[in-house]
């Protein structure tokens, strides 16, 4: 479960880590009313697994729930998906598995991905080809789609519009999480804050101008 820093202060005994600034993760149970609660350190550890295996665990019983993806496609080579929705089992941890999941990475410099509210997530893989039959051919369910997203993606004004919409829906959703744009890249998350070229990671750099 995917929560920000001042959520996880909220659970002072939860098994929780830090992914990136603003981001943090929770080990959290889902209950068969469909509530989500958060077990104390000490219930978690009488199972031995110890704190990576706990969030190992969790991070499959997370894609192990029907994931949906739908399309944003604002304009002709503007488009990034959006895995879950505000009041789903909140599945967001999942697109940080996209390369287990696939088998392979989902692009060649990894994705770009927000976090804005908790059960919504956006993301792309720049560079990417066929990202959408990869995703069907895995078993995610696609409930929309749009005919821009056939247009070759431009990278540089779909960053500026995955950052803008996180910033809105981050204000806007209900249980906020962070309106900022990470980098998941080689395991780790890295915030994009600034979308200038001479500010991107050199991997996305030359792409966006490849794009252009």
């Amino acid at each position: 479960m995917l929560v920000h820093s001042g959520e996880w202060g909220r659970h002072p005994g939860a098994l929780a880590r830090e992914l990136a600034p603003g981001l943090c993760e929770l080990v959290a149970c889902a209950v068969p009313d469909g509530r989500i609660e958060i077990p104390d350190r000490r219930e978690l550890a009488a199972t031995g697994l110890g704190p990576a295996g706990l969030f190992h665990r969790a991070r499959l019983g997370t894609c192990s729930e029907r994931l949906e993806f739908a399309l944003a496609a604002p304009a002709p080579g503007v488009h990034a998906y959006m895995l879950g929705g505000p009041g789903r089992v909140d599945t967001t941890a999942a697109v940080l598995e996209l390369e287990a999941l696939l088998g392979q990475p989902p692009g060649p410099v990894g994705t770009v991905v927000a976090f804005p509210a908790r059960g919504t997530a956006l993301f792309i893989a720049p560079g990417a080809r066929r990202l959408r039959r990869s995703l069907v051919a895995w078993g995610l369910r696609q409930f929309w789609c749009a005919e821009p997203e056939a247009a070759p993606l431009n990278l540089g004004d779909t960053l500026r519009f995955m950052a803008g919409w996180a910033r809105d829906a981050y204000r806007t959703l209900p249980g906020p999480v962070s309106p900022l744009l990470y980098w998941h890249h080689q395991g780790k998350l890295s915030v994009l804050g600034d979308l200038g070229l001479s500010h991107l990671p050199r991997e996305l750099a030359r792409l966006v101008l490849a794009s252009t």
